[in-house]
């Protein structure tokens, strides 16, 4: 069952990436000195944002594989759920803030 694991490890990992990186994209958008903190380490926040993107996976990719001895067909179901519902909701706050930033100017 070690692919059952690696899924699992990968479901939560990118669910985890998906909401650090919604909330750094949001976060840069109402801060300036963050986003200037951000382009301060490569040149540019898109690709601070994909390095971090990049480093958080990986680490928690690494815990979860770690950490976890074995995963179920109903962890890793559950896992799946919880990587497409942040899928879902990182889109819709992405969205929702940038059609709220459009129409209030």
């Amino acid at each position: 069952m070690d692919k059952l694991k690696s899924i699992y490890a990968s479901a939560y990992s990118a669910a985890i990436t998906i909401a650090v990186v919604t909330a750094v994209t949001v976060g840069a958008e109402l801060s300036p000195a963050f986003k200037a903190w951000l382009t301060g380490f490569t040149g540019h926040h898109w690709v601070t944002k994909s390095w971090l993107s990049l480093i958080v996976f990986i680490l928690s990719y690494g815990i979860f594989r770690i950490t976890n001895k074995s995963a179920t067909d109903i962890e890793t179901r559950k896992a799946l759920f919880v990587l497409e519902t942040t899928a879902i909701a990182g889109f819709f706050v992405i969205l929702g803030f940038y059609v709220y930033e459009f129409l209030k100017h």
